[in-house]
């Protein structure tokens, strides 16, 4: 964690948050990270856990759990490139444009 970057994944939860859930943040997290909303509407910051979360139950009862998830994941970075600073090109890949590589 030498430089910033954004992270999204799952775990199976414990001590501090009850249940298998995704995860997002950035490192470091820039100021005001944690006040956006993200998508879906389920998804929320956790203050314990300095992170989003998307508890898997609600991907789970979801009627498309997997485009529930990667909605979360795009909207997790999306945010990430904004509030860090990150060059716009490198948001708009999470829609299917790949930034140029160079």
């Amino acid at each position: 964690m030498d430089s910033q970057e954004v992270a999204v994944g799952w775990w199976p939860g414990d001590a501090r948050h009850d249940g298998a859930a995704f995860y997002a943040y950035a490192h470091p997290a820039a100021d005001g990270f944690p006040n956006a909303s993200l998508s879906p509407a389920a998804a929320h910051w956790d203050d314990a856990l300095g992170e989003y979360v998307l508890d898997w139950e609600d991907v789970r009862s979801s009627a498309d759990p997997h485009a529930l998830c990667l909605q979360f994941a795009r909207s997790a970075f999306q945010h990430a490139c904004l509030v860090c600073g990150w060059d716009s090109k490198l948001a708009a890949s999470a829609a299917g444009e790949p930034p140029p590589v160079v």
